[in-house]
């Protein structure tokens, strides 16, 4: 009998730990936690808003110039030059264009707006986006050169980037 009563304690004990330990680990998502570094620019979403695989690439280096669409709009109209970048963190050619669009940015610096079309789909049906990756050249506030898909290089953006802003 009194071999039951202690394993009946130790087991209430062991699972008062355990959910003590669970809960305390359930920590709330806020902007401030959700990435390691702290960038968070979903500024007009709630991080319980946001779906998986935007907040798996919070902290990747490259997805750091990312706008909402109010922000994304207001720097095409208040710009001289904008690019803006149209992708989505499930699309695979994104994942393979992104960091050469950057390497590109890195060669020859330029104005990148990114716009992650998984959270603000109406964003690519406002300025007509078929695919993704796509990135648009904006001047003076009117679309002026647009380029879909993945390039298979930096040097793609970089040359597609020049001769974009020399017309």
């Amino acid at each position: 009998m009194n071999n039951k009563i202690f394993y009946s304690v130790i087991v209430a004990i062991i699972l008062v730990f355990g959910g003590v330990f669970y809960f305390m680990s359930q920590k709330e998502e806020t902007s401030e936690n959700l990435s390691k570094s702290g960038y968070y620019p979903y500024t007009d979403k709630e991080p319980s808003e946001l779906q998986g695989p935007t907040k798996e690439v919070l902290d990747d280096e490259n997805y750091q110039f990312n706008f909402t669409p109010d922000e994304a709009n207001k720097k095409i109209e208040n710009e001289d030059e904008v690019f803006v970048y149209l992708w989505s963190p499930v699309c695979e050619y994104c994942k393979m264009a992104t960091p050469l669009l950057i390497d590109s940015k890195n060669t020859k610096d330029f104005n990148l707006v990114q716009v992650n079309v998984l959270e603000y789909p109406e964003f690519m049906q406002q300025h007509k986006g078929n695919v993704t990756p796509t990135l648009i050249y904006f001047n003076d506030g009117k679309e002026v050169e647009r380029a879909e898909g993945a390039p298979e290089k930096a040097e793609d953006y970089t040359a597609w980037i020049k001769a974009a802003q020399e017309q």
